[in-house]
């Protein structure tokens, strides 16, 4: 199967203060950068009007750009459990929003974005933002970090598509 000439890729990372999101563009081999930025919820807002928010916003990013996949980091726990659970709970509104939009969703660990992304799994996230800029051929590193992550995310899913269709 080959890929279509043009696909319009989300990449999200998600969180309940701040959902990053970043649009690239393939065509081919070819990367171009579109849009990044936040989702911005404040903790004085209810839990459930934050979520909302989030959903509502993902919503409008994807009737403005009409993205064809998406991809995102899958989660993990660290240290902090009750940050984890706010983070699974704004990964869900995402799923959501593009499961109503029919938008296919890959899923990827860490490592397996830096992989793709840097080419070494245990890459640093300065290496990760610095092969981001060059990839897109943008002229600074994108800020803030979490839009910069959901631009990896992004790339790693025009990434793996790309290989998996030419396995098929």
């Amino acid at each position: 199967m080959k890929p279509s000439s043009a696909r319009v890729v989300i990449g999200i990372d998600p969180g309940l203060a701040s959902t990053g999101y970043g649009i690239v563009s393939s065509s081919r081999t070819r990367l171009s950068y579109v849009d990044h930025g936040v989702i911005k919820t404040t903790a004085d807002t209810p839990h459930q009007e934050r979520l909302l928010a989030i959903f509502h916003g993902i919503s409008a990013l994807l009737e403005r750009f009409k993205p064809t996949e998406a991809g995102m980091e899958t989660l993990y726990f660290a240290k902090n459990v009750s940050s984890a659970m706010a983070v699974a709970e704004a990964r869900g509104v995402v799923t959501l929003a593009l499961a109503l939009g029919g938008i296919p969703l890959g899923e990827y660990t860490p490592h397996g974005i830096k992989q793709a992304v840097v080419g070494v799994a245990r890459a640093d996230k300065s290496q990760v933002q610095e092969a981001v800029r060059l990839l897109l051929g943008l002229a600074e590193i994108p800020r803030p970090d979490h839009a910069a992550d959901a631009l990896a995310a992004a790339i790693t899913r025009i990434h793996t598509a790309d290989i998996l269709s030419l396995a098929t």
